[in-house]
């Protein structure tokens, strides 16, 4: 049984490593600058208190990192949203393995993997986000994903349990978060299983970094992919095959640049942007004959808003809800 927000959120503020704070605006920590206010947002600083935390969050909950791929409803979120702080920010090498915290940026993860010679990192350059956030999508290219690097990863689970995951224990599936029990990744460890050459990494890594800005709306408020590519096809090519490119809803537009793009270009309202998606998906089906598999994230839309993308939701909007009119 769900205990009144009031006293979830005092008895968050009793835990000793935790900041709680309600009605907290998420916008403006969202990539593509959607959302509304979450009920209790908590940044978490130990992982002793994420293990107080776990067990006793009794309602719909997500972890936000650095907002990328990523759409919230701009209706508020009663649930709890969860961010790790600077204690889960910690990169440190020692040998042969690297272990960094899962509130690490992406970018920093590549550039001390490349300084240090393991090799493989360089071709997950330019990729936004956190390493946890990375790993719970399998983030990477065509090339390499950051589950081809993974030796083991650590996780909060929602009973408040540590668990320590073994290469085996990995789902490394495409696009699919690469910790196979719910919970909250903590950290995660790289082995280094040959020697790379950081000089020749550096230029790769440059390289890579420079084409995505060529190809992809880098300068634009955008979430990143939005969807996945089906197998043997780019997403980004049938889009812009159907005609889509520039095809804008409101404040919304399909990158001009980038077709598997959304840009929010004139202050977009998150329905904008789920309208968009919609075509895009309905246009490729009805053009190719492809059901497109949304890569983004869908958090706090009614099934009605959703309609075909519905059974893709993260967090759906239900009877646990109370549903706000927007």
């Amino acid at each position: 049984m769900k205990c009144p927000a009031e006293n979830l959120f005092r008895a968050f503020c009793r835990i000793d490593g935790l900041a709680a704070y309600e009605n907290h605006p998420l916008s403006r920590l969202t990539s593509i600058s959607t959302g509304g206010r979450a009920g209790i947002f908590v940044i978490v600083e130990r992982v002793s208190a994420l293990r107080a935390l776990m067990p006793l969050v009794d309602r719909p909950w997500f972890v936000l990192g650095q907002g990328t791929n990523l759409l919230l409803s701009d209706r508020d979120f009663p649930g709890v949203v969860i961010s790790l702080g600077r204690s889960f920010r910690s990169l440190r090498l020692k040998g042969d393995r690297m272990t960094c915290g899962a509130a690490v940026s992406l970018h920093l993860l590549v550039k001390k993997a490349i300084e240090s010679s393991f090799a493989g990192f360089e071709e997950l350059s330019g990729i936004p986000g956190s390493v946890g956030g990375a790993a719970a999508m399998n983030a990477g290219t065509h090339i390499k994903e950051i589950g081809d690097l993974v030796h083991t990863l650590g996780l909060i689970d929602t009973r408040g349990r540590g668990h320590i995951l073994g290469s085996a224990e990995i789902d490394r599936n495409y696009r699919s978060n690469l910790a196979p029990i719910p919970g909250v990744i903590t950290f995660i460890s790289f082995r280094r299983c040959a020697a790379g050459d950081p000089l020749l990494q550096a230029k790769r890594a440059r390289q890579l970094a420079e084409e995505r800005k060529i190809k992809h709306p880098w300068r634009e408020k955008t979430f990143g992919s939005t969807f996945k590519n089906p197998p043997g096809r780019i997403a980004g090519i049938l889009i812009d095959e159907a005609g889509l490119k520039g095809f804008r809803v409101g404040g919304a537009r399909i990158s001009p640049v980038h077709a598997n793009f959304i840009e929010n270009i004139a202050e977009a309202k998150a329905l904008d942007v789920l309208e968009l998606i919609k075509k895009m998906r309905k246009e490729v089906l009805e053009s190719f004959g492809i059901a497109l598999e949304p890569e983004v994230r869908l958090i706090g839309f009614t099934a009605a808003e959703l309609g075909e993308l519905a059974p893709y939701a993260a967090i759906p909007v239900n009877a646990a809800f109370s549903v706000p009119k927007l």
